[in-house]
């Protein structure tokens, strides 16, 4: 059941993203759903499809929302931050073999790179086969994320340490509210003085990010990323790129879990927030205070 105070600010962030025609309610028709968040991508350079990796409703409206852009003629390339850049050779090979599609998931090593079932993701490879879509990894490679994470920035050559290096103006309250999520996110176990470096290594993998798809730009007329709804968050992934080339018209769809995720307030104009069913899950602290 949908609380009233969780649907009255769902109700108000859609209103002010300018699609209330989005009801709150769950039982909206998803595909005519799908349909209007279409309609708001067509000028749109970055459309965003922010999931919760593991909710299933989350890929669903997705495929539905890139099925709607496809069917009205849109051919983006496809953006996944589950892909690091360094696995763009075998993700073109995997799209140009005529396998079952689902061998896909295997030549990625999807599960074994950490990621959940790979078939919640497949009809979006589907789709980008069937359009002729190009697929572009995006993200930092996990060795440089692990060596920011433990050794911090100014572990890197100066070079690479300035290609990764946040882009945004210093904002003390922003990059504390930055960490707060981390050691959140990390049950409140992160070991003393590892949250700025944390913060450091986020920031570089959505600079990564940022620039991957403005490259992927130059070659497409529009970028749909599938991406972590945390990265959507204030200074992340959409300041970045604002931050790299301004102007750059975006679009961040948040798919939110009802009663779970739903946002304090309501988002800018640029920000289309579709609530969804949430999902049971065990205690995801529990591998860190066991460990």
């Amino acid at each position: 059941m949908i609380r009233a105070s969780a649907a009255r600010r769902i109700a108000a962030a859609l209103a002010m993203a300018g699609c209330a025609a989005a009801s709150p309610s769950l039982d909206d028709d998803p595909a005519a759903v799908a349909r209007r968040i279409a309609a708001r991508t067509r000028d749109v350079q970055i459309v965003y499809l922010g999931e919760s990796h593991d909710n299933p409703y989350h890929h669903m409206d997705q495929a539905r929302v890139l099925e709607a852009m496809l069917t009205e003629g849109a051919r983006p390339a496809l953006a996944f931050e589950m892909l690091a850049q360094d696995q763009q050779p075998a993700v073109d090979e995997a799209m140009r073999d005529g396998a079952d599609p689902a061998a896909v998931g295997k030549r990625l090593a999807w599960v074994d790179r950490g990621w959940p079932d790979f078939e919640m993701y497949r009809p979006l490879f589907d789709q980008a086969r069937r359009y002729g879509l190009p697929v572009v990894a995006i993200d930092l490679d996990q060795r440089t994320v692990r060596r920011i994470a433990k050794e911090g920035l100014g572990s890197l050559p100066a070079d690479e340490r300035s290609r990764l290096v946040s882009r945004l103006a210093p904002e003390a309250d922003r990059e504390r509210g930055i960490a707060r999520d981390i050691e959140t996110a990390h049950c409140g176990l992160l070991p003393a003085g590892a949250a700025p470096r944390m913060v450091d290594a986020w920031h570089a993998r959505n600079v990564t990010m940022a620039r991957r798809i403005l490259q992927a730009l130059e070659q497409a007329p529009q970028v749909v990323v599938i991406v972590g709804r945390g990265h959507q968050a204030p200074g992340g992934l959409a300041d970045q790129v604002e931050a790299l080339r301004p102007g750059t018209s975006q679009l961040v769809v948040d798919f939110v879990e009802v009663g779970t995720e739903e946002p304090d307030q309501a988002p800018p104009g640029n920000h289309i927030v579709r609530p969804t069913p949430s999902v049971e899950r065990p205690d995801p602290c529990a591998p860190l205070r066991n460990r």
